[in-house]
């Protein structure tokens, strides 16, 4: 097969395809990458007016997405990224979509916003030859609107190449936590915030180490020394993610919701506990330890307990195989041929497909 793979920008080609790339190829399979932004990692084909944000340039890039398809000679394209995706499906006259769905951009439509997406997403649907879903609440959304048509669903996401993230020896010392993400409204730094003034507040020693980087990270800056939080929370930026989790007793992850999040894999991983709130994609991560959205002060205390009984310096027991990206490539590359040659009616198109 020759199988195209796009995203918005080329930094998620890179966080996410690298290693599934190469195990196709490995079978025989050609790939193309194409993203609005150039990769690190590999040659992408730069599709002018397609970025993270839509726009009115973003019209230019539906007959750049037909030709990158024309020239490649694509059997079929998988697109990730909520503009990438939406615009490879409106452009026409390409390969069959696969539309690789890192997370529906809405929470249990609580906003005007959450209200918007799911139409957009519907309206969509028509156009798309085949789904692949990484958390449950959007398994089931797919589920009910895409019924009889070709969906996988991985359970482990993109899975980690597990050399990159061994079980890490337990760290000495004080409490250490981490919270690892874009200082943007969807992640919620603040709340990271609200945890550490909550756990200062018991007299608990503790560290908190913020790496990452976004608008609101000069203004978290400010806050940690307005709230008395200096010398105990940092956050001066991005980071090796890794090595934040070897040096961490436990990650914190405040998101308004995810598809999966990747950091929660990769501390999972590593031994390092999650501690998060009980929102669509995160509570799919295996062992994650959860309170309801948005309780800073019982997330904490939870924190707080656990550290001070020891059961968070317990070992995690769960099958660190399954989250190794294999499972993925195969899986994907399993479904893809129901998409090619006859085509989403034949009858293996139907059958729905689970990776565990």
């Amino acid at each position: 097969m020759r199988i195209g793979l796009l995203a918005s920008t080329g930094g998620m080609l890179d966080s996410f395809f690298i290693e599934i790339a190469e195990s196709w190829r490995s079978h025989g399979h050609e790939v193309s990458f194409a993203a609005g932004t150039p990769m690190d990692a590999a040659r992408a084909t730069v599709i002018p007016g397609l970025s993270r944000r839509p726009d009115l340039r973003m019209l230019r890039a539906l007959s750049g997405l037909r030709r990158w398809s024309e020239r490649e000679s694509l059997d079929v394209i998988v697109t990730n990224s909520a503009t990438a995706s939406a615009l490879v499906r409106l452009a026409g006259g390409t390969a069959p979509v696969v539309y690789f769905c890192h997370g529906l951009h809405w929470n249990e439509t609580r906003s005007i916003g959450d209200r918007v997406w799911p139409l957009i997403e519907r309206a969509l649907l028509p156009r798309t030859d085949g789904i692949i879903s990484l958390n449950s609440d959007d398994q089931r959304w797919f589920a009910a609107r895409f019924a009889g048509r070709p969906h996988l669903h991985l359970s482990a996401g993109v899975g980690l190449d597990l050399l990159d993230y061994p079980v890490r020896p337990l760290p000495e010392g004080p409490l250490r936590l981490c919270w690892i993400g874009e200082f943007s409204d969807r992640k919620r730094p603040h709340l990271a915030l609200d945890i550490a003034a909550h756990l200062h507040s018991t007299g608990l020693t503790f560290r908190l180490e913020m790496l990452g980087d976004g608008e609101f990270r000069p203004e978290i800056r400010a806050e940690i020394e307005s709230r008395g939080l200096s010398g105990i929370v940092t956050a001066n930026g991005t980071g090796d993610a890794a090595a934040a989790l070897e040096r961490s007793h436990a990650l914190v992850h405040t998101s308004q919701w995810e598809g999966l999040p990747r950091v929660m894999l990769e501390s999972l991983a590593m031994g390092c506990p999650s501690y998060a709130f009980d929102v669509k994609g995160v509570r799919d991560i295996p062992l994650a330890r959860l309170t309801a959205d948005g309780d800073t002060e019982a997330l904490a205390a939870r924190i707080c307990a656990d550290w001070t009984s020891g059961r968070l310096l317990e070992p995690m027991s769960f099958d660190r195989g399954a989250l190794d990206y294999s499972h993925a490539a195969d899986g994907i590359l399993r479904f893809l041929p129901s998409l090619v040659g006859n085509g989403a009616d034949s009858p293996a198109a139907e059958r729905q497909h689970h990776v565990e």
